[in-house]
């Protein structure tokens, strides 16, 4: 999410997607991707989860870490700075498109980053690899998150943390003069997602995978009327195809938001869970071992 603009709002026909990042390299506009990626990430109250999420990896203490999804590398100059001396930060990514573009942002940090193109439910890397492992807002887009957990519990070493960072879209809320037309678009959003509901079965999924000591942190992030738009102006285009919404309703609630943006009275957010865990001490607990 952006810092606010009362006056601008991006066009419908944008074709910039939340939904096209678990497939970013078949997206007509990959680079449209990694801008809603910075945009994002500009926001305060996501900077602050994140922050949240950083802290409670005591990176710290750790002599190697990993961000599965890294996208555009954003964060892992970041996760550099907060550990010591003579440590590496590994990032992997599915996307080509957004390893290149990692790999550019971060050549300054040498051999401090690892990057690779990787599957987060298969990662590329041994067994207790790493002293930490996160993901933030990936999640949300693959079909199994139960497995890339117990993929990032199998790579984290014994004592070592694992942490996570997503929104759950049904928590998502807009005040709106149209609800009947804003309860269609927000009750139908989280369905629209791969894991539309995933920040709330985090604590589930993380027990499940055989993590302890399991810490739960339910943020409000707080957006603006542009950002808003190019969240949902895809979904919104589909409900129009399945005949939901009308255009003309759809373009109505569209200019009444603008309106109320540009009179500074327009809210709306989403709730982000920050969840942690550790991986159980030897003799305490089982974590899958890649199987040969």
């Amino acid at each position: 999410m952006v810092p606010e603009d009362r006056t601008t709002m991006v066009s419908e026909d944008c074709t910039t997607s939340p939904a096209q990042f678990g497939t970013v390299d078949a997206s007509a506009d990959p680079g449209g991707l990694i801008r809603f990626l910075d945009a994002a990430n500009a926001v305060s109250g996501l900077r602050a989860a994140k922050d949240a999420l950083m802290e409670q990896l005591a990176l710290g203490r750790a002599r190697a870490a990993l961000d599965v999804g890294c996208g555009a590398g954003g964060d892992m100059a970041e996760m550099a700075r907060l550990m010591p001396d003579g440590t590496h930060v590994s990032g992997v990514d599915a996307s080509e498109t957004m390893i290149a573009e990692a790999q550019r942002r971060t050549a300054s940090l040498g051999t401090r980053v690892r990057l690779r193109v990787g599957d987060a439910a298969g990662l590329p890397y041994d067994d207790q690899e790493f002293d930490a492992c996160r993901a933030a807002t990936v999640l949300q887009h693959v079909p199994d998150p139960a497995r890339v957990l117990s993929e990032m519990a199998r790579v984290t070493r014994p004592g070592g943390r694992v942490g996570v960072l997503e929104f759950d879209q049904e928590t998502l809320f807009i005040d709106h003069p149209d609800p009947e037309t804003t309860r269609i678009i927000v009750d139908t959003f989280a369905s629209a997602m791969v894991q539309g509901h995933i920040g709330r079965q985090l604590p589930r999924l993380f027990r499940a995978a055989g993590l302890t000591d399991v810490s739960v942190t339910p943020r409000v992030i707080l957006g603006n009327a542009q950002f808003l738009q190019t969240l949902l102006q895809d979904h919104v285009a589909r409900l129009k195809g399945q005949g939901l919404l009308t255009g003309q309703r759809a373009t109505q609630w569209w200019t009444e938001l603008k309106t109320r943006a540009q009179a500074g009275d327009f809210a709306g957010g989403v709730i982000v869970f920050v969840v942690t865990a550790s991986r159980p001490e030897r003799g305490q607990g089982r974590i899958e071992a890649r199987r040969p």
